[in-house]
């Protein structure tokens, strides 16, 4: 027989050599737990109601379903008896006020929902444009006009906020007097 670790391929001492004995397998002690990450002070995110942090008690009241039908209805009445043309050109001056024609004439005005300043046009351009026009003409091609119903009765609830102001992040509320 051959003593224990004599030869290199033993068993009997490859596993000891390799990995330490059983002794030495358990963890160290520790004295106290290190956190790898420990939590803010404050809460990051508070899910806030659907106004959001404008509170219509604030400032201008929002505008009510009954006024922002009257506004879309006024818009495409507008638009018909300038053949889009003169609406157009006249949505893009007012759209730096936050507001489009017939919201100019009522006194409505698009607004950010945090703050409570209107939009700017940009932000105009970007909602009237490519999520009420583009995205929502793509959405009711896609529901076979579904998308339509929704975005409007949405106006009902929380906030008197449509399908397109909760993805453009807007609200409409009364221009300042």
């Amino acid at each position: 027989m051959s003593e224990p670790g004599r030869y290199r391929n033993d068993p009997s001492t490859f596993h000891a050599q390799r990995y330490g004995t059983p002794a030495q397998w358990a963890p160290a002690p520790q004295h106290a737990a290190v956190q790898p990450y420990s939590p803010p002070e404050y809460p990051v995110h508070q899910p806030q109601p659907a106004a959001l942090a404008y509170r219509p008690g604030a400032g201008p009241p929002l505008v009510s379903a009954g006024g922002r039908l009257g506004a879309m209805l006024l818009d495409v009445l507008l638009a018909v008896l300038t053949l889009w043309i003169g609406w157009f050109i006249w949505a893009l001056i007012t759209w730096s006020d936050g507001q489009t024609p017939a919201k100019k004439l009522l006194g409505h005005v698009v607004a950010d929902p945090q703050t409570g300043l209107p939009f700017d046009w940009g932000r105009m351009a970007l909602r009237e444009f490519c999520v009420k026009g583009l995205l929502g003409w793509v959405l009711n091609v896609c529901t076979f006009g579904v998308y339509f119903w929704v975005d409007s009765l949405m106006i009902l609830g929380d906030g008197q906020r449509t399908l397109h102001d909760r993805m453009a992040g807007s609200i409409v509320r009364h221009a300042d007097g």
